[in-house]
């Protein structure tokens, strides 16, 4: 149908009614971007423009009822309160209203209050961490440590990365790891995890073995990364066995090549098999150096799927610890130490050899070197501990030449690194 306008009256009054909605219409637009400017606003001035302007918007009295609540200069609860009121009234599934509105009733002291808000806002959102969380806060305060561990372990539950703020709370409310793991914390790998990191962080080591102890009982699928911090921590404060036994309990949950290391051997990774490098029981491999390549080599080794190979470019003349390892030993214990080792074209006369170095003691041990060209050979020695000794640093090292304008070149592998206790002598009658 087309509408046909036969006189000039008809017409003007078409055109005055749409610059009247236009008008409105500009009216509600203007004043909605001018709320929404109050809104944005961090003074009380502005935020309560956006409500005088558009008071059935209930984000807007949200955030006027955080700027009083959390506002540091004045900070009003009363008017918090009102404010996260109006914005449940407009919408009561408004969880973060309900959580404010429970905090600002219980520091009010309005304790039966805030635990109907908590309630709430559990209504809202039930599959909530941060409602299970603070709710779980608010409960703890009030002395319901039953009621406060169901919903921290919910908490954790939906979100574990929660666990160590859990654990943390927990522990200062009750420091029985025990009762922690078994209410508190699911059984997850991830959430033990986090705990045992956050113990290594704080050297609260004691608690880290407990929680390592709950998390073998999961058999888990480790990395190195997993425990290679918590190893560490252990071993700096003198706990060396402890230390060994995370390490060797959390390889044995990964799917590694056989290392290939002689009975009782404190090199975790002779044969260089593993892959892994620069933690704490693996190999750490120098960086770069001037002339010097390191790296592994898959072409030539003594056993295994390959060696540790060290290339000289003929320029230079360095003082060498290319790549060392550490292991725990028993203090006044003689061990023997051998290694293989195959050169090619070595020049000078200092080649390849190794330093045995007691970390505790600071005392060093040197072997033999090998230049020139040779097949595969034992380097070998006695090393014996002493009385203070826990651990011994390993390193395929090169001393420097006592003739500084000599430059070595040449080629050399390394293989099967091993220090094991030496066998008693036998017993003459």
């Amino acid at each position: 149908m087309i509408l046909r306008l036969s006189d000039s009256y008809s017409r003007g009054l078409l055109v005055a009614s749409s610059v009247l909605l236009g008008l409105w219409l500009s009216f509600f637009g203007i004043r909605t971007a001018i709320a929404r400017y109050g809104a944005e606003g961090e003074t009380i001035e502005r935020l309560e423009l956006a409500v005088r302007l558009e008071p059935s918007n209930p984000d807007y009295w949200y955030r006027l009822g955080r700027y009083l609540q959390y506002n540091m200069e004045n900070p009003s609860s009363t008017r918090a309160e009102n404010a996260y009121r109006n914005a449940i009234a407009l919408n009561p599934l408004d969880t973060d209203a309900w959580l404010d509105l429970a905090t600002a009733y219980e520091l009010e002291g309005k304790s039966a209050e805030a635990r109907e808000a908590y309630l709430q806002a559990k209504r809202s959102y039930p599959t909530s961490a941060e409602v299970a969380w603070r709710y779980g806060n608010f409960l703890l305060r009030a002395g319901d440590r039953i009621g406060a561990y169901a919903e921290l372990r919910r908490a954790v539950e939906q979100d574990p990365k929660r666990a160590e703020g859990v654990f943390s709370l927990g522990y200062r409310a009750n420091p029985d790891v025990d009762e922690i793991l078994e209410q508190l914390l699911p059984p997850k790998q991830s959430v033990y995890l986090d705990v045992i990191g956050l113990a290594a962080r704080t050297n609260q080591l004691t608690v880290g073995k407990v929680v390592w102890q709950h998390l073998m009982k999961l058999h888990p699928q480790l990395t190195i990364h997993d425990f290679d911090g918590f190893a560490s921590a252990l071993l700096l404060t003198g706990e060396y066995s402890e230390a060994q036994r995370v390490w060797d309990q959390g390889v044995a949950t990964m799917n590694l090549p056989p290392l290939l290391a002689l009975t009782g051997s404190v090199v975790w990774d002779p044969s260089f098999e593993s892959g892994f490098s620069n933690s704490t029981f693996t190999w750490n491999f120098k960086p770069i150096v001037q002339g010097v390549s390191i790296g592994l080599d898959k072409s030539e080794k003594h056993s295994g799927k390959q060696s540790l190979r060290l290339g000289f470019d003929g320029k230079h003349n360095p003082d060498l610890e290319a790549a060392c390892t550490t292991g725990v030993v028993q203090p006044d214990t003689v061990y023997h130490f051998s290694a293989w080792v195959m050169t090619k074209e070595i020049t000078t006369e200092f080649g390849i050899g190794f330093r045995l170095r007691s970390l505790e003691e600071n005392t060093l041990t040197r072997t033999r070197e090998v230049h020139g060209s040779n097949p595969w050979l034992l380097v070998d020695q006695v090393w014996t501990s002493g009385q203070d000794t826990h651990r011994v640093q390993i390193c395929v090292a090169r001393e420097p030449s006592d003739n500084p304008e000599l430059r070595i070149s040449g080629s050399a592998w390394v293989d099967d690194v091993n220090l094991a206790p030496q066998p008693a002598e036998p017993h003459t009658p």
